[in-house]
């Protein structure tokens, strides 16, 4: 995008009334326009995923009149992502608490198993008859969705053959975001 208007040294991220600006700069401008102090958080973290491995993600806070909206992001291509959204004047440490929690219940399941036939063809199949992931536009064609599982990318024609094996059943599909299932503190998350 180019380098922010105000600073002149961060990469822009965001464009505000026709002003690309870096986080950085958006969120200081925000703070004095809402009456909201950004507490400073760390521009990475480390999460493991539900068989241990350790994933780097890249940390984003964004002040705006709707509140406070915080985002992981894997740092790498169909990565994982994650997104929390907070009260203006919530505690922002509740808020990356909540995001971390969602990032690692959103990792904690392998859902697609790699194996392997005797004859050295390998397959993917459902590894507990279910299927979570998150809907991306396709690099070649961004009118035909892919699958990102487990921050792998997944065409519906590979979805399908893995579908294949419950012929006969029922697919039940639902738009959600998986972190509605977290309790945290004794309570639903918001």
């Amino acid at each position: 995008m180019g380098k922010c208007q105000v600073c002149k040294k961060n990469e822009s991220y965001i464009r505000f009334d026709r002003n690309p600006l870096c986080l950085d700069c958006y969120n200081e401008m925000m703070a004095k326009q809402l009456g909201v102090t950004a507490t400073s958080y760390p521009e990475g973290v480390a999460i493991k995923d539900g068989e241990g491995k350790v994933h780097q993600f890249r940390l984003r806070k964004r002040l705006d009149p709707i509140g406070i909206i915080m985002d992981v992001e894997e740092e790498t291509e169909a990565g994982y992502q994650f997104r929390e959204y907070g009260e203006l004047h919530e505690d922002q440490g509740d808020l990356l608490l909540r995001l971390l929690a969602k990032a690692e219940n959103g990792m904690a399941e392998d859902y697609i198993k790699k194996g392997e036939f005797s004859n050295g063809q390998t397959y993917h199949s459902l590894a507990n008859d279910r299927l979570a992931g998150r809907i991306e536009p396709s690099r070649e064609d961004h009118q035909i969705p892919i699958l990102v599982v487990n921050s792998k990318q997944y065409s519906w024609d590979e979805v399908g053959r893995m579908l294949m094996h419950y012929e006969g059943f029922q697919v039940q599909m639902e738009m959600v975001d998986l972190s509605e299932e977290i309790k945290w503190k004794g309570r639903e998350s918001p």
